[in-house]
C-alpha cells in the first residue's frame, strides 16, 4: 500500500491594510497628470507595448492621454513628457 501524501493546505490570501497604489503627479503645460508611483503597479499593458508611444498611452490611461495629444506636442514635446512621466512612475532617470 502506498501512504497517503499530505497536501499543504492553501491559505487565503491575507489583503494589506493599504492595496490602493500610491499616486505621483506631474505637472506639463499647465495640466497636472497622475500616474502610479511604483512601476510594479502599472497597468500590465505596459509590459506588452510596442514602442514607447504606447507605454506612455497605457500610463496615463484614454483620458490623460487625451488631455496631453490635445497640446498638439511634436516628437520633442512627446521626448519631454515623457521623461517627467517615467520620473514620476519611480524611474529616475527616464526609465532607461
Amino acid at each position: 500500500m502506498t501512504a497517503a501524501r499530505k497536501t499543504a493546505a492553501t491559505k487565503p490570501v491575507e489583503k494589506t491594510e493599504d492595496e490602493t497604489p500610491k499616486v505621483s503627479t506631474f505637472e506639463y503645460k499647465g495640466q497636472t497628470y497622475s500616474v502610479p508611483a511604483d512601476p510594479l503597479d502599472l497597468p500590465l499593458e505596459v509590459g506588452l507595448a510596442e514602442s514607447e508611444f504606447e507605454i506612455v498611452q497605457e500610463i496615463l490611461g484614454d483620458e490623460q492621454w487625451i488631455e496631453f495629444r490635445k497640446t498638439k506636442p511634436s516628437i520633442r514635446n512627446f521626448g519631454d513628457f515623457s521623461e517627467k512621466l517615467f520620473e514620476a512612475c519611480g524611474y529616475g532617470d527616464a526609465g532607461n
